[in-house]
């Protein structure tokens, strides 16, 4: 491709062209890999420096790569290649980048922006909730009511919201097959059968008058240790409200499975093994204990 015929747009990068780059550059004497071009109006997305390069050193034909793709496109593809390759962005251009990345594509995750651009997914989140120079304040990358991560799966920012509709039209449909609820719904079949699986696990909310008439006169049911003045003189003080205040039970973890960001689940598993295996530490020892007394 003629040099002369190429478009150079350094707006990609906040500094410019580097001159000292393109000296390096000059010095490899035409020894380069293609520039990237977009086709139809021979902006160069990647190689500016390359470029210069080559007018530097008088140089009249430059081996070039084509692009087809829209500005956003081309964006995408230059931060691509420019965030570990030839000269790297600085912290502040990845962070300029990603500005530009979220206006042009508000439904990708934190996730997907922070893997392109090479910054935290914290660093992002802060960004997407920066009204900018908007008077209104109003910020159009966060009305996104799913976002579409690093495998191009969609998924919903409020997963709460989501399982309610999935409830809804379970309750709407109730023969209607995973497939079908998940296309109504706009999840995906997997999501509709765990919520299903919760749903058959809890129990009946609406009891019959007579079931509930019983209910309210059945006492509250007692647990063993409940009153125990053993346990509540204890060395190490209210041993009752401590052991109670981390009960769970099955239907609090299915409900708050369901409402557990993505990005978190396997942080939360590790720690909940690491928990699970500190009550079973605590059971044996305390089982161990006993059996040493008998």
């Amino acid at each position: 491709m003629a040099v002369a015929d190429l478009n150079v747009d350094c707006s990609f990068r906040e500094s410019g062209v580097n001159e000292e780059h393109v000296q390096l550059l000059a010095e490899l004497d035409g020894q380069w890999p293609p520039v990237l071009a977009r086709r139809d109006d021979r902006l160069v997305i990647d190689g500016v420096h390359r470029v210069a390069a080559a007018r530097l050193l008088g140089r009249k034909r430059i081996e070039t790569e084509w692009f087809d793709g829209g500005a956003d496109d081309a964006l995408v593809e230059f931060v691509r290649r420019n965030v570990y390759h030839g000269l790297p962005l600085t912290l502040r251009e990845r962070k300029r980048v990603a500005s530009r990345l979220l206006r042009a594509h508000a439904d990708w995750s934190d996730r997907r922006l922070a893997e392109l651009c090479a910054i935290s997914p914290k660093t992002v989140g802060r960004l997407r909730t920066t009204a900018g120079d908007r008077p209104n304040g109003q910020v159009p990358h966060l009305d996104t009511g799913s976002r579409v991560g690093r495998d191009d799966r969609a998924r919903p920012v409020n997963r709460a919201a989501m399982r309610s509709r999935v409830v809804e039209a379970i309750k709407a449909q109730p023969g209607a097959s995973l497939r079908a609820v998940a296309a109504q719904v706009g999840v995906s079949p997997e999501t509709v059968r765990l919520v299903r699986m919760s749903l058959s696990c809890a129990p009946d909310t609406e009891p019959t008058p007579s079931v509930a008439g019983h209910a309210r006169a059945a006492a509250p049911r007692r647990l063993p240790w409940e009153g125990d003045a053993a346990l509540a003189s204890c060395d190490a003080g209210d041993f009752v409200g401590w052991f109670d205040r981390t009960s769970i039970n099955e239907q609090d973890c299915l409900e708050r499975v369901e409402t557990l960001p993505l990005g978190r689940v396997y942080e939360i598993a590790d720690e909940a093994r690491r928990r699970s295996e500190m009550w079973m530490k605590f059971a044996r020892r305390a089982e161990a204990r006993a059996a040493k007394r008998s």
